[in-house]
């Protein structure tokens, strides 16, 4: 039965020994010139026709055969381009397009450049006979990878040494010869009309590259471009995968720890519980300093980070400092041990959240002292003003953590500033507690338990930044009020005397304490006035002051110059006042017994005077 797919088709079937039969079997090429010998050899052959009919039949096969290579290498390139698909990884990708490019073109070397912002730089090489290719950097126009990155077209070279027309560089010269390089193939790896990298074949001998060698290698290259370009994009939407998951792991770690901070916080956790609770996090040691390196958690004191109050965050010998920081300045620092160094964004992201949440409980701490501060000065101000009852008193000591009942000496100073006076305040309580307030121009000072006599061992009677009048007391707030009085007296007193950095109780005054009691300035006014009254009266009548001339006269020992040199005036004018002074106290007052008590009055008139 005839079969109806070849109905209307006439098969033609040549003879095996034909040419036509000879093509149709796809014989090598010799076969072709053995048969051409064959025909020529018989009687009476057509030379001539035989001659023509043999070159046709080798062009046919030649393109036969052109045709089957092509069929060939396009096979090789579709293989190769579902195989750089599949490849994701960029490292594995250029080693691979190297690989088959040496194999595509039955070349020595292959070797793959890409652009970077200095230049074209070898990233991977296949048949290479070393390392002398590794990491060559051309600019644009230098050597063949250079030429190709300028013209963005595909160059090659028969000879490279040999080449005068390559700009060459030593450094490139001498990896071509250890390579041995001679013909050299590159053409560019383009996406969106940008060149990207290079792709170069090399043979170890002088090559000439056929233009399809040219388009081949440039097939091949527009292959592992794209390729290269989707295996970079998914490489980049791995790690921005995984940057992702750090994040929200990092974002998690960062939300718990702020969770936890909080709950520190509002439990009044202080600076010890922030610390705490971020060590816990950052799996590290942390401690506090303050700027002069003292610790403020409860952790063991050690040796400070050395911090230098800068605001920014600092790395130093292995450990991370950061800041606490309040709008007048760094307060503190927080400083993490055996942690992840500065390039560690989670763990330095911790470090920041801790010393956010330690600002916050500085500023607590801060403005919770500043209140209690604020009312324990406005208490002790009406305390020594005597402006409320006792009982009223008592009731807003005990608010303002006060206990006037407690209170056994009290101190009265005036320092230069602020900085004199809390040393001296902190040596008066030598961490024994203490109540201070400024009042009257003046720093009062409470201290419950030690008595002044204890103080004033404490502190010595002298080198202190101030006069410190100490005073006794008995508690109670009319005991303070007193006692109070009597510190103030005495700290004018040791002043007046010329001792301003000097502590004393009244006790330590003999006879100039009666100046601190009514009664007892009552008696030595008296005692003044009958040693020295007819002198002070002689002044008041007529607007003079004889009494400092008899003052300098006794303080310099009766020496006339220099009494005249400190009154600045004449002998003979002293002479006249010396006089009057005979005539108004008498012939004997130089005498040494009339001396010194005119010397104690003249004292106790100007103390009384400066009290």
């Amino acid at each position: 039965m005839e079969n109806p797919s070849t109905r209307g088709h006439t098969r033609v079937v040549h003879a095996p020994d034909s040419w036509p039969g000879l093509l149709a079997a796809d014989v090598p090429a010799g076969e072709l010139q053995r048969h051409r010998a064959r025909l020529l050899a018989e009687p009476g052959a057509d030379r001539e026709r035989v001659e023509a009919d043999a070159a046709a039949a080798e062009e046919v096969h030649a393109r036969l055969a052109a045709g089957r290579q092509q069929a060939r290498e396009l096979a090789v390139l579709d293989d190769l381009a579902r195989r750089l698909v599949g490849l994701h990884d960029p490292a594995d990708l250029l080693q691979e397009v190297a690989a088959q490019s040496r194999r595509l073109l039955g070349a020595d070397v292959s070797y793959l450049m890409l652009r970077h912002p200095d230049g074209l730089r070898i990233e991977v090489s296949d048949g290479s006979m070393g390392s002398a290719l590794r990491g060559i950097v051309l600019r644009e126009g230098e050597g063949i990878g250079g030429e190709v990155l300028r013209t963005g077209r595909p160059v090659w070279t028969a000879d490279y040494l040999a080449d005068t027309g390559v700009r060459r560089l030593e450094h490139v010269d001498g990896a071509a010869r250890s390579e041995q390089l001679g013909g050299i193939l590159g053409v560019p790896l383009q996406v969106g009309g940008e060149t990207t990298g290079v792709l170069l074949a090399a043979d170890r001998r002088p090559r000439r590259f056929a233009d399809h060698d040219v388009e081949l290698l440039a097939a091949l290259a527009a292959h592992a471009a794209v390729a290269l370009g989707n295996a970079q994009l998914i490489a980049d939407l791995r790690a921005g995968a995984v940057q992702l998951r750090r994040e929200g792991k990092r974002r998690e770690r960062a939300g718990q720890l702020r969770e936890v901070l909080t709950a520190v916080v509002l439990a009044g956790g202080g600076v010890d519980g922030v610390a705490r609770a971020v060590e816990q996090a950052v799996g590290g040691a942390v401690r506090v300093e303050d700027p002069t390196g003292a610790r403020l958690d409860a952790g063991p004191g050690g040796e400070p980070a050395g911090w230098d109050g800068t605001p920014q965050r600092q790395l130093l010998a292995g450990s991370v400092l950061v800041p606490v920081v309040l709008p007048e300045g760094p307060v503190a620092c927080l400083v993490a041990s055996r942690v992840a160094t500065d390039t560690d964004d989670e763990v330095l992201g911790l470090l920041d959240a801790g010393a956010t949440s330690l600002a916050l409980v500085v500023a607590t701490e801060r403005a919770v002292a500043l209140a209690a501060a604020r009312s324990r000065g406005e208490f002790l101000q009406s305390l020594l003003a005597g402006a409320e009852d006792d009982t009223a008193l008592r009731r807003r000591g005990r608010a303002a953590g006060v206990d006037v009942d407690a209170v056994t000496c009290v101190a009265v100073l005036t320092p230069a500033d602020a900085a004199q006076a809390g040393r001296v305040v902190a040596r008066l309580a030598d961490g024994s507690g203490s109540w201070s307030v400024e009042h009257a121009g003046a720093v009062v000072v409470l201290l419950p338990g030690p008595t002044a006599d204890d103080v004033l061992a404490r502190v010595g009677t002298g080198g202190l930044p101030a006069a410190v009048g100490l005073a006794p007391c008995a508690g109670g707030a009319a005991g303070v009020r007193a006692a109070h009085r009597e510190a103030a007296q005495t700290a004018a007193l040791l002043r007046a005397l010329d001792r301003p950095g000097s502590a004393a109780t009244a006790a330590r005054f003999g006879v100039y304490r009666a100046l601190l009691s009514p009664a007892g300035r009552g008696e030595l006014d008296a005692f003044v006035d009958a040693t020295l009254g007819p002198v002070l009266r002689w002044d008041a009548d007529r607007g003079r002051d004889l009494a400092s001339t008899v003052d300098v006269f006794l303080r310099t020992a009766q020496h006339h110059a220099r009494t005249c040199a400190e009154l600045h005036v004449h002998a003979n004018t002293l002479y006249q006042r010396l006089e009057r002074v005979t005539e108004l106290l008498g012939p004997d007052w130089r005498d040494p017994d009339r001396v010194l008590q005119l010397q104690l009055a003249l004292t106790l008139r100007r103390l009384a005077a400066e009290l």
